[in-house]
């Protein structure tokens, strides 16, 4: 067995681990970002949320399309985007990691804000009749107020936001981690995860930190969306951990299984109980008994997903490639860029008399194909490449980075 490497994965002769280990993260990362598209098409027709463009016939089945994946989704990149920051601090000083975040997601976020939402906020304010003039004339409107109610927003770069306070915020916790008093921390951890029954310490941290929070913190805008959000920093800090604790590997690649059906199971529930009816108008009060079932039951989804994708990836999906190291760079301007596509499609598309099934058909399709197209511009230019928050391209294209480097 390659250490490193979950059992089972591919043993080819003269095979890199890093490089097996770094695929299975780069299929999650692609297959994740399918999601999250699948997520905002879907959107449009979703009758259970006031997205920013939305068509006069929808369908619960779109409904949960957005909800079956919103407990994981995004704590899912979180977790990666751990574990790639462990690698980094491993390879860079603390200031070059601090550089090479502002590069890479402070400036898309900031160029994002400025170039990329206005637009959206512009077709929706035109789709609702607030805004009847061009979008030259809706620039100088940008700056009054805060989206909803005023023009100013970050949409779907929310994320970007929160990743890059996340790895701030973490940073002196990491180098602390990393360190000979921190190490031995990280051992207990594994130490607790490899022992038996160490699936539920896999998932007990963010089941109790999820219930918790609306507890202690009554006031906090946790629900529906901001319910996944929670779960974001716990995630951060588990993917740091799960790139720098070898046990705490091979816990998630003993129990991968057993979360999948968790997984599955809770997943089922959740969707069950959100058919009938306006799923928003059933939320129980967050400090109910109900509230407590429902939210620990959403926090416990998203931790045996998030288990369950990590351990099958590294057990199915450990076959790296050209074209997938191509397509996991790509991922980051294709988030960027999809959100105001899907957006403009369903501007276009949504009030035509065209059967739903058709006009979701057209705005996925088309926002894709438009998605792809972009994230070729992008990538082909050495200035949006560092617009984009991608690195420049390497002189031998195709060709793998070492998986460590010497600190700088």
């Amino acid at each position: 067995m390659i250490r490193g490497v979950a059992p089972g994965a591919p043993d080819r002769p003269g095979a890199d681990p890093a490089s097996l280990a770094r695929a299975s993260s780069q299929w999650l990362r692609v297959g994740g970002m399918l999601v999250v598209f699948a997520i905002h098409a879907a959107e449009p027709f979703n009758p259970w949320d006031a997205w920013h463009i939305v068509g006069p016939e929808r369908s619960k089945w779109f409904g949960e399309v957005v909800f079956l994946p919103a407990p994981w989704i995004m704590p899912l990149f979180m977790v990666l985007a751990g574990e790639a920051a462990w690698h980094a601090l491993e390879r860079r000083s603390w200031r070059a990691y601090v550089r090479e975040r502002v590069m890479r997601i402070a400036l898309p976020l900031v160029a994002g804000i400025l170039v990329l939402v206005p637009p959206q906020v512009w077709l929706e304010r035109r789709f609702r009749g607030e805004f009847h003039g061009s979008l030259l004339a809706f620039y100088p409107h940008l700056f009054d107020g805060i989206y909803p109610r005023g023009n100013l927003s970050w949409h779907h770069l929310w994320f970007l936001a929160f990743l890059f306070v996340f790895a701030i915020v973490t940073l002196p916790l990491f180098e602390w981690l990393r360190g000979p008093r921190g190490r031995p921390l990280l051992s207990r951890i594994g130490a607790l995860c490899a022992a038996p029954g160490g699936l539920i310490w896999l998932l007990l941290p963010a089941i109790a930190f999820r219930v918790a929070i609306p507890l202690l913190l009554p006031w906090a805008p946790l629900a529906y969306d901001w319910s996944n959000r929670v779960l974001l920093l716990p995630a951060f800090v588990a993917g740091f951990v799960f790139g720098g604790e070898p046990r705490v590997r091979r816990a998630v690649d003993d129990h991968w299984r057993a979360a999948l059906v968790c997984a599955l199971v809770s997943s089922a529930a959740l969707c069950s109980w959100a058919w009938p009816g306006n799923v928003l108008a059933r939320l129980p009060p967050m400090r109910s008994w109900r509230g407590v079932v429902l939210w620990g039951a959403y926090a416990c989804g998203a931790a045996a997903w998030i288990v369950a994708l990590l351990g099958g990836a590294r057990r199915h999906l450990a076959r790296p490639s050209d074209a997938l190291s191509r397509a996991s760079e790509l991922v980051y301007p294709f988030y960027v860029l999809h959100h105001g596509v899907i957006v403009a499609f369903a501007f276009t598309f949504v009030t035509s008399r065209a059967p739903l099934a058709a006009q979701f058909a057209v705005v996925a399709g088309g926002s894709l194909l438009a998605t792809v197209a972009l994230c070729a511009v992008v990538a082909a230019s050495g200035t949006l490449r560092a617009l984009f928050g991608l690195r420049p391209e390497r002189r031998l294209p195709g060709a793998y980075e070492p998986a460590w480097r010497p600190r700088r």
